[in-house]
């Protein structure tokens, strides 16, 4: 089905069995709300009583727009309209963030204090990520040009400066919901640190699970179950 934002449409997976309760999936970059995590922990979800919706980015799926321009400020609208749609119909709300949507899913948690969190390997601060990635030199290059090519897709500039305007330890600092990370120590897409950054500003309960020896996909069919099984209990505790 297709939800009304400021930005076009969005496409969303609901998986309705009767609860108060639901969590709203995000995906990462260049992925889709039939992610392989999203079916996973969905599957999860739903056997134990709990509702589900997974969503396409702006630019992304089915979801309108132009992924050239995928900003975190469409990102974060992109999930609001969410948000809202599942205020309606439910009393508890959980989030769960994927790479690139870990730092949408903090933004929208500080504006609309979900009852729990859980985020995979997710991104803390986009710009910060950018200048690790491409140092001083690479970002002046990106400036001067309007455009840098990276996973096969163009990224307008406009998509740094947007992120130059997100403090995300400020508003990191304003969520008391419960939060669980779980990253993987051998991650080189996104460092450990944007992982430990969260766990060290978010408030309130929260938890950093470190998988030994896993990448940003954990591709191994053991560690994948590993996180699928301990972000579920995670929502579990708090929803069910």
């Amino acid at each position: 089905m297709f939800l009304d934002s400021k930005l076009g449409k969005v496409s969303i997976n609901h998986t309705d069995v009767g609860s108060d309760s639901v969590v709203i999936l995000g995906h990462g970059y260049l992925s889709n709300k039939n992610s392989r995590t999203g079916k996973a922990l969905s599957k999860c979800l739903n056997e134990n009583g709990i509702s589900t919706i997974t969503y396409d980015l702006y630019g992304h799926g089915e979801s309108e727009g132009d992924i050239e321009h995928l900003t975190v400020s469409k990102a974060v609208e992109t999930l609001l309209s969410v948000y809202d749609f599942a205020q309606t119909r439910y009393k508890k709300i959980g989030l769960v963030g994927s790479s690139f949507t870990g730092s949408i899913s903090l933004i929208c948690a500080s504006k609309k204090h979900p009852d729990v969190i859980a985020l995979k390997c997710p991104v803390f601060s986009s710009n910060e990520l950018w200048d690790w990635r491409l140092n001083e030199s690479g970002v002046a290059k990106w400036k001067k040009e309007g455009y840098l090519k990276l996973f096969s897709k163009r990224w307008s500039y406009d998509v740094y400066e947007d992120a130059m305007t997100y403090n995300m330890r400020e508003i990191a600092s304003k969520i008391k919901s419960p939060t669980i990370v779980v990253h993987g120590d051998q991650d080189v897409t996104v460092p450990m640190s944007q992982a430990e950054n969260i766990a060290f500003s978010v408030k309130g309960e929260k938890r950093l699970v470190v998988i030994k020896g896993a990448d940003h996909f954990f591709k191994e069919e053991k560690q994948f179950s590993i996180v699928v099984d301990t972000m579920c209990s995670w929502l579990c505790d708090y929803l069910s």
